[in-house]
């Protein structure tokens, strides 16, 4: 009887110890959806960087609230799928994907950044800069974009001449083999990407310093997932007090240089520099 008192106790210790342990180790996981696109999104940790801007400040935001972010990479067609279906808990992108099938009323998002596309061009064809008031005034030149990119529309609606492809590196392989004018790429993909194709060529290429667009991207989430969505703004919140949200923006910005209008409104005034 005494032995298998005994036994009953040390059951029931255990029991509670690791009821006491298990919960310094356990944590939620939310999977989200994103698009490969350099250097927001890398399939693999890159050296020196991380695995993408916005991949890191997304999956540091979860993280202070003890939850493990896991990435699917997908077209960007099946990223509205993936959330209009509920297969992912959230998405990162742009909210004009959404728009563009009519589908925004049935998610909500929350700004982490926002970017500039830019015309990347080859400094010897404009020797005196690149200077517009409207995109129409560039008519005459060549654009090569990614194939379903936000920013094709507004090419798209200025009647400019656009060479399309599946890949963003691609476009800057035929930017230097002198295939068109511009390459159209947010200024922190093309700043990487010329750095990892051709850096002994870097001097020799610029951009236009007038914007092609501005666009915020977000963590988009389901509307039924509101809980998740705040828990998501409050670990935001915290990496951006605490000085890690801007010390990401730094490691991939040229020269650790990280433009003002980089920042979102709903983080102007709390991020930690």
């Amino acid at each position: 009887m005494e032995i298998k008192t005994k036994i009953v106790s040390l059951a029931f210790g255990m029991g509670m110890l690791f009821c006491v342990i298990l919960p310094a180790f356990a944590s939620e996981t939310v999977n989200v959806a994103t698009v490969l696109y350099p250097p927001l999104v890398f399939e693999e940790a890159e050296p020196e960087f991380g695995k993408g801007m916005l991949r890191d400040i997304v999956t540091d935001a979860f993280a202070v609230e003890d939850i493990s972010a896991q990435y699917d990479l997908l077209p960007m067609s099946r990223n509205v799928w993936s959330i209009v279906k509920r297969v992912q808990d959230c998405c990162l992108g742009s909210m004009e994907w959404f728009k563009r099938r009519g589908m925004e009323d049935k998610v909500e998002a929350v700004d982490i950044i926002q970017l500039n596309f830019v015309g990347f061009y080859q400094a010897k064809r404009f020797p005196e800069g690149v200077v517009f008031n409207r995109l129409e005034d560039l008519n005459r030149y060549s654009f090569g974009n990614v194939r379903g990119s936000s920013s094709q529309r507004v090419l798209d609606d200025a009647g400019l001449q656009t060479d399309l492809a599946s890949d963003i590196r691609i476009n800057f392989l035929k930017l230097n083999a002198g295939r068109f004018d511009f390459a159209v790429a947010f200024r922190v993909t093309g700043e990487y990407l010329i750095w990892e194709l051709f850096p002994e060529k870097a001097p020799e290429f610029s951009f236009t310093s007038k914007p092609i667009q501005q666009m915020k991207l977000s963590v988009i989430f389901q509307k039924r997932n509101r809980p998740l969505k705040e828990r998501f703004i409050k670990g935001l919140g915290k990496i951006a007090r605490d000085g890690t949200y801007y010390s990401i923006l730094k490691r991939y910005h040229m020269n650790g240089v990280v433009p003002e209008d980089v920042i979102p409104e709903n983080l102007k005034g709390i991020v930690k520099k």
